[in-house]
């Protein structure tokens, strides 16, 4: 497979992975955490970050081992090669059924706020092909172009969620642990699919000039990404209350809201045209890291040209859905139950895996030398 090492900066790396993980404070899961613990959800990201540290650590130890090898490359090399195979097709039918039904969602999102009148199929084709396109100028590109936009992505989420808070009541995270303590913990430790995508991020180390780099960069965005979905949804809280449980979209609804006088009444096509960029660069990273992961497993040396195929398949099954709802409701809960726990297990595998083949110890008479 062909390799570009040192083509991503850890503040390209960083801008990725921010609009990767942290859109979801734009979507509908400040909602789906809501329905599980009311006023205490603001507190799952908080928690949750908490618990995957460790499998990150171990993680990002491993990989230090391995220092030009992307995550299938080190599964390939601890669990051999048949092992090696399923493990690497299972993250890579968990990260394509995830992208299938992230892009849906943004495509009904779309569809139910801002092009109400457009088919659906038209508005998931055009965020496909543009995807697509962006994915196929490479991973460079796509670093460069999310570190230009990431800044305004950021500030523009911010902007809209003070000016929301005008309409908020801070009584509404009262009592302040919700359902109880117990149900938080509960609660925090079945979503550690929040932060997923830094499993597959993993992928993306070669293409960084050093693996101090991947580390600070991999532990600065998990940590800023929490905070950030934690204030979102806090604001949530504050200003919807009870009817965020039937609301599948808050950040859509909260920007309907936004006015600027009377002069400019309605503001929120700023604030789209923003979050749409972003969501075309998340998804372009997304499309090549999948197309990256199907050509390691299946030794395809001009990986890139896989793009346009996947895209299309994707496309093909998340328009099956006939409604939002069983996007919502039926599909995208089966990926927040299972993603995050086995990414986590298989983190921790390879950790013990290395370790009982001696791996950590020639590396570290290795760099004794």
């Amino acid at each position: 497979m062909n390799k570009q090492p040192g083509t991503l900066g850890i503040r390209e790396f960083i801008a990725i992975a921010v609009l990767m993980v942290g859109a979801k404070a734009t979507e509908d899961t400040p909602a789906f955490l809501y329905s599980q613990l009311q006023n205490a959800s603001w507190m799952i990201p908080i928690l949750s970050v908490g618990m995957i540290c460790l499998p990150i650590y171990l993680l990002l130890k491993t990989m230090s081992v391995f220092q030009d090898k992307n995550l299938f490359s080190v599964i390939q090399k601890l669990f051999g090669k048949y092992i090696g195979f399923v493990v690497c097709l299972l993250i890579l039918f968990i990260s394509s059924y995830a992208i299938t039904f992230d892009t849906r969602t943004y495509t009904n999102i779309i569809r139910s706020y801002y092009f109400t009148t457009t088919p659906h199929i038209i508005i998931y084709a055009v965020l496909m092909f543009t995807c697509a396109y962006g994915a196929k100028k490479g991973i460079q590109n796509v670093g460069s172009v999310s570190y230009l936009i990431v800044f305004f992505s950021i500030l523009s989420l911010y902007l809209a969620l003070l000016i929301s808070t005008q309409e908020s009541n801070l009584n509404s995270i009262f009592p302040i642990w919700g359902p109880g303590k117990m149900e938080i913990v509960k609660n925090s430790s079945l979503n550690l699919t929040i932060f997923a995508e830094f499993f597959i991020l993993a992928m993306l180390r070669p293409y960084m000039s050093s693996t101090k780099e991947f580390k600070r960069g991999t532990w600065i965005a998990l940590f800023y990404i929490a905070i950030q979905i934690s204030v979102a949804v806090f604001i949530y809280i504050c200003m919807f209350d009870i009817s965020l449980s039937g609301m599948d979209y808050p950040f859509h609804s909260a920007i309907r809201y936004i006015s600027l006088g009377t002069y400019l009444p309605n503001i929120e096509i700023i604030f789209f045209i923003l979050w749409v960029m972003s969501a075309f660069i998340r998804f372009a990273a997304f499309l090549y890291i999948n197309a990256l992961m199907f050509g390691q497993i299946f030794k395809i040396k001009d990986y890139e040209y896989l793009i346009p195929s996947l895209a299309t398949i994707y496309l093909l099954i998340g328009i099956i859905p006939e409604t939002p709802i069983a996007v919502s409701l039926e599909l995208k809960p089966l990926l927040r139950i299972v993603a995050g726990p086995t990414f986590s297990a298989i983190s921790i595998m390879l950790w013990l895996v290395a370790l009982l083949k001696g791996e950590f110890k020639h590396a570290k008479n290795k760099n004794s030398l």
